[in-house]
């Protein structure tokens, strides 16, 4: 087991899940983006120091950046399409982000070539 490789994955997922850029992450730790940027492709190591400022501003406890079963294997394209799903929902009024969740289930749905049930968003009822 490569600990700064798993480190790296971490990191990357742990900001990914946050919404953050890495420009924002690395403003937010105090440290340089090319200096993160390396530090995500594992191709430098980064000190306690560092690991400690990188946990305190993704909010996560720093094991959570070395275990590798507290995250799931989401492709990080799939990531950073639920961060833009998961941002536009955190501006809307809980009854606008159901209705947004409802439209995109039904769209999902359409698009696998399911049936949608019928509900308020089908054809004629709204």
């Amino acid at each position: 087991m490569n600990i700064y490789a798993t480190f790296a994955r971490q990191l990357r997922l742990k900001r990914l899940q946050a919404g953050l850029t890495i420009e924002e992450l690395a403003d937010a730790a105090g440290i340089s983006v090319s200096f993160l940027a390396y530090l995500e492709t594992n191709k430098k190591k980064p000190s306690l120091a560092t690991i400690a400022k990188i946990a305190a501003a993704l909010d996560v406890p720093v094991p959570e950046l070395f275990n590798e079963k507290t995250a799931p294997r989401v492709p990080c394209e799939k990531q950073r399409i639920l961060n833009r799903i998961l941002k536009l929902l955190l501006d809307q009024s809980p009854q606008n982000a159901e209705t947004i969740l409802a439209t995109i289930a039904v769209l999902a749905k359409k698009l696998r070539g399911e049936q949608p049930r019928q509900g308020p968003f089908a054809a004629g009822k709204r």
